[in-house]
């Protein structure tokens, strides 16, 4: 019987249902969802933009690198802006983005929603305790949210 792993192959479900499936899997991750008036290809040409994107809308990233691919999967090399490095593992495809290090867990999903896009941030650390620190990501992860929206919005007016 084949096995199923829910971040690489799930089950018939659209990114952002995943992503909340794997919200309640992992206890120290933080979830925001919404929906920004912005196309899903502007959103996505910023949350699924590794290199270019991450370090538009993500304060503490200086810069990310794929630094290694093979088809969806990919590793990162994320620098921080006090200088440390992680590395991720990762999965990107359009309208998933799912990146995990030894103790982080990034991952966005969206989906067009009549006319606008519907997104979905997840955030959280593989740590004792993480769990506390939910209150902090959401705000965190709710300002990143707003920073791809506008970023979203601006391509969509250039593209008018």
């Amino acid at each position: 019987m084949e096995t199923v792993n829910p971040v690489a192959n799930p089950p018939s479900l659209d990114p952002i249902a995943r992503m909340r499936v794997l919200a309640d899997v992992y206890p120290g991750c933080a979830v925001v969802e919404r929906i920004v008036d912005a196309s899903f290809d502007a959103v996505w040409s910023i949350a699924g933009d590794i290199e270019g994107g991450i370090p538009r809308f993500e304060n503490a990233v200086e810069r990310s690198r794929i630094v290694g691919r093979e088809g969806d999967r990919l590793k990162l090399l994320s620098a921080g802006k006090r200088g440390s490095e992680r590395r991720f593992q990762a999965i990107l495809r359009p309208g998933w983005c799912w990146m995990q290090s030894g103790r982080v867990l990034v991952a966005m999903a969206a989906r067009p929603e009549a006319g606008r896009t519907r997104i979905a941030h997840l955030e959280g650390l593989r740590i004792g305790g993480a769990r506390m620190l939910r209150p902090i990501l959401r705000r965190k992860i709710a300002r990143e949210l707003e920073r791809i929206e506008s970023l979203a919005q601006q391509l969509d007016r250039g593209r008018r």
